[in-house]
Formats: structure tokens, sequence, C-alpha cells
């Protein structure tokens, strides 16, 4: 071989080297993360050829609060062919609400003249109480008028989704060149549908800790976030939507499309004779599920009107993004971590051990049913992998694992900022089983982190425990808001869903650190591999919000 040919040679091997070095290889957080989460895939909602991908685009600039639904707006009016709506709460008067009709109006608009109508597919989050709904709007209405206290969670959603179907299904008679599908997510207890995501003609996406609600009405917001991603993700969350809509329909009875395919489907999850707690407590259509049964799946959901594959026309997503004050980052790795809904609660441990043993045996797992999911086990993988430092937005802190993880950071010598509401939604996380108040949180984790490290010294310089604040930096007292339907009650609290490790690595999405996100709810997030990325969020969405933000009162005011 002469000199010409050896040097062309090791020019080819190392551009080929540095080319996969940097397009083809995780990041040493995400490659961790990724080695603890695959093991799950198949209990998730996304089917595995869509779970890690390295083709993406990111919008550099999230979205904070109203920011959600102005960029909400923008792409429902630009679709072409679909477009997917999953929340946990819709009040149809809400601003944000009010933006997603303008957006459809002007959706309607553009496609006056076109032969095909695009389809609206909106899914909202309900109970099997849904049924009682007529006994239960009197509830309601009694609970209103005598001044009785706060509506009891599982009525309100019941009651939440009769008054969003009413409103959306009125507003359709009016975009008559757009054809819109509602559908309520019922589920047993606390198996919630808190997902809370747009995906538009397949290619491009939001994740986001908001809903359409009035809470999120200016000029006393919540401070909420949102995320916009395209590619290979998008898509991976356009199939978490059909699993959760095959799955809805599927146990609703009263669904009016009956085709032969659904009505198989049904006998297949055992929903065909009205058994309808029943089959919402024992079954999920996750990816296993879906894999096994793909020809029975895949009929359903053409029949549905949303088929696992499509031919849509692109969409110009970098163009979209650029077009509306965003900055798209390119060749961005991302892992869809989700989890299954999970009606039971933890306070029934004796009925939670023996079942957690036959989902084991039923799924050949090796852990507890609760966890056994790519988004806890991307969490614990994260926080367990961090070597510098880790910061986070979350409403509600109290999960076991969560603790736990972020105490063992501490005693690594990992810094932990940890920001959250004082006091929010603290009735319903002191249920039996759903870990109590932030004030509880806060002390759990100090303790937890001083029994690992035996040295105060060094908790004191690494856990940094805030609450938070408006922007005038006057503190949220969420325990003492009063509930109203006109979003006026509870104004200014934080409700995001953030996390940053190591200036590398960002969690984002629809998951709170409370034992209801963890064991219990239906949930999607996006971990994003990218230095790029992790500090411009950093920047725009923690910094500011962490240096106004109150500190903890310490140990001192923990219940001994």
């Amino acid at each position: 071989m002469n000199r010409k040919k050896i040097l062309t040679y090791i020019f080819f091997v190392i551009f080929w080297v540095t080319f996969y070095s940097l397009n083809g290889k995780a990041g040493v957080l995400m490659d961790k993360l990724l080695k603890k989460t695959r093991p799950f895939v198949q209990q998730g909602t996304v089917p595995e050829k869509y779970f890690f991908s390295q083709d993406n685009i990111v919008d550099l600039n999230g979205h904070v609060s109203q920011e959600v639904f102005n960029r909400f707006q923008g792409l429902i009016a630009e679709a072409n062919h679909e477009i997917l709506i999953q929340t946990f709460w819709w009040e149809s008067q809400s601003q944000a609400a009010q933006k997603i009709f303008k957006g459809l109006i002007k959706l309607n608009k553009k496609h006056i003249k076109s032969k095909v109508k695009p389809k609206v597919f909106i899914l909202i989050d309900s109970t099997i109480l849904q049924r009682a709904h007529g006994k239960l709007r009197k509830v309601v209405k009694k609970f209103k008028a005598e001044n009785l206290g706060p509506v009891p969670t599982a009525v309100s959603l019941s009651e939440n989704f009769q008054d969003a179907k009413k409103y959306i299904l009125n507003f359709a008679k009016k975009i008559p060149h757009v054809e819109i599908k509602i559908q309520k997510y019922e589920h047993a207890y606390i198996g919630s549908l808190h997902g809370k995501t747009l995906v538009v003609d397949g290619q491009i996406a939001m994740v986001m800790g908001t809903n359409p609600q009035n809470y999120l009405n200016e000029p006393h917001a919540w401070y909420d976030l949102g995320f916009t991603v395209a590619g290979t993700a998008a898509k991976g969350m356009r199939h978490d939507f059909i699993s959760a809509w095959v799955q809805a329909v599927s146990y609703d009875d009263q669904f009016k499309e009956k085709s032969k395919a659904l009505k198989n489907f049904r006998k297949k999850i055992g929903c065909s004779r009205g058994l309808t707690f029943t089959c919402r407590a024992w079954t999920n259509i996750d990816a296993k599920w879906q894999q096994k049964n793909m020809n029975d799946y895949r009929s359903v959901a053409n029949d549905l009107g949303l088929p696992l594959e499509t031919n849509f026309k692109t969409f110009p997503s970098r163009q979209f993004i650029q077009n509306n004050q965003g900055k798209p980052a390119t060749k961005i790795s991302v892992a869809l971590t989700t989890r299954v809904g999970n009606g039971f609660p933890e306070v029934f441990k004796g009925f939670s051990l023996w079942f957690n043993k036959w989902v084991k045996k039923q799924k050949s797992i090796s852990q507890g049913y609760n966890i056994d999911n790519t988004q806890d086990q991307a969490y614990i993988a994260a926080f367990g992998s961090a070597k510098k430092h880790i910061h986070i937005l979350t409403p509600n802190l109290n999960d076991d694992d969560a603790i736990k993880s972020l105490a063992e950071a501490v005693s690594r010598g990992v810094k932990v900022k940890l920001i959250t509401t004082f006091g929010f939604n603290r009735s319903t996380e002191n249920y039996p089983g759903q870990g109590g108040d932030n004030r509880k949180g806060y002390c759990r984790l100090y303790k937890a982190a001083l029994k690992l490290t035996k040295d105060e010294k060094k908790v004191k310089n690494f856990l940094h425990l805030r609450w938070y604040t408006r922007p005038d930096g006057v503190r949220i007292d969420d325990s003492k808001s009063v509930v109203d339907d006109a979003g006026t009650g509870r104004p200014d609290a934080m409700h995001a869903k953030y996390a940053t490790i190591d200036n590398e690595l960002a969690i984002v999405g629809t998951a709170n650190m409370d034992t209801q996100s963890w064991n219990h709810s239906r949930e999607i997030n996006l971990a994003v591999d990218s230095k790029e990325v992790t500090i411009a969020w950093d920047k725009k969405l923690f910094t500011g919000v962490y240096k106004r933000s109150d500190l903890w009162e310490g140990p001192s005011s923990c219940k001994k």
C-alpha cells in the first residue's frame, strides 16, 4: 500500500471516529440513564424504536405560563393533518383554552378549500365515577351552594369532563372544516392521566406541566413550563397519545363508534361485559401489551382514525420555531420516559404486596411495580450519577425513592437546589398513602441526608431547599388558598416539573417529585442530552426563580 493510500485511509478512520463520537454516542449521564431504563421500556407507553433518538430539534427557549399556549396556538394554526391534545384538566373559559380555540379558528380558515379535514383529538382525565355524572353534578352544586369546602377530586374530575365536552362540541359546530373528537380517560381511583402533551402532524410536539385552566390566567398565573421538540421524539409522543386514546375508548362502553375491531379489542382486555372497574384496575396497554397484541391494536387504532404509521406532509419544524421567537438546537438526543397508570393506593399495603408479586410474575420483572418504569428509573439514574449539581422545580416533594436518591447525592457532595411552593395541595398530599405535604417532604429529605452523612455542616453546604416566591419576592402560601371557579383563589403558585443535572442533562415534562406521579399516574417526560439546551433552560427558567426564592426555615421547623 503506497503512502497516499495509507494517508487517505487514516484520514477516513479519524473522520468516522470523530463523527460517531460527536453524533452517534450519548453523553455520560444519558448513557447511564439508558442502561438503567432500557430494561423497563416495555412497561412504558412508547415503543422501543421511539424511546431514544438522536435526530431531534429542541427549542432552547422553554416556555413559561401563557407562553406555552402562545406556542400551542401557533402550532395548531399551522397543522396540516392531525392535532393530538391530552390534559389532566380543561376549563374552556380560561385564557389558555381560549388560545387553543383561536388556533383552531385559524386552522379552520386555512383549510376552507382543503379536500381533507384535519382531525383534532382531545383526551381529558376523568374517573369511573363519571358514569354517575348526573348525581355528581348535584353533589358539586351542593358543595358550592352551601360552601361545604373543596369538592372531592373524583367528583371534580367527572364534572370537569362534562363541562369541557359540552363546550368543545358546541364550539366544533363553528369550524366545519376541522373534525374534533373528545374523549374521557377513565381510571380506577388514583391512576390518573397526568400527561399533558400536544402533537402536531406526528412531527412536532410539546410537553408541559400546564393544563388549560384558570390558574394560568394573567396577571396572577402559576409559574409553569412547557417545551417544544421535533423529530423522532415527537413520533414517540404520538404513540404515547394513541395508546392512551385506544385505552380510553376501549374502556368506555358508552362510546358510539362500536366497530368490529373495537368490540374484539374490548373482549381481549376484559371490558366487554360492563366490568368497568375491573378492566380499569388491572389492564394497561403498555408497550409490551401492544407488541404482543399488535394486529388487534393496529386494527382498532386504524378504525379510530389514528393509524400507527403515517405519511403526512412534512411540517417545517425548524422554520416554525425560528419564526415564533424560538431558538432551534439540532441533532439533540432525547429519551422519552413514561409510566402507565396504576389505580391502587399505597395505603393498602397487604394488597399492594400481593399485587406487586402477581405483576412481577406476569411481567417477568425484578423490582416493585410502582417504580418499574422508564420515568422513575431515569430520575434515579440521573440523580445517582450526578457529580456537581442537581436543580429541581416541583410542585410537591414526598416520594420515597426521589428523596432517597437526592439524599444520596448530597452525601456524595452534589449540590442539590430544590424549589417547591409552600403548602401546595396540602390537603390532598396528606391523604393516606400520598406521601405528605412539602414541609414534611423537606424534613424527610434533610433527615435522610443527615443520616447518610452524619455531618450537619455538609448537609447545610450541599442541600439548598427553598420556597417559591412571586416575582416581587412575596412567598406563596398555597395552604391558605381557596379553590374557586374563576381561578383567582390560588394565584401565583409554582407548578413546574423540571430537573437538570451537571449542565449536561435535563428531564422535563409532567411528573412531580411525589408519590402520585412516581407510583400512580400516567406520565410522560423528555430526558434531553445536551449541554447547550440544559444551560439555556437553566438560565431562563431556573436561575432567576432560585435567586428570588425564600430559604427553608431549616430542621428547627420539623416536628420531632
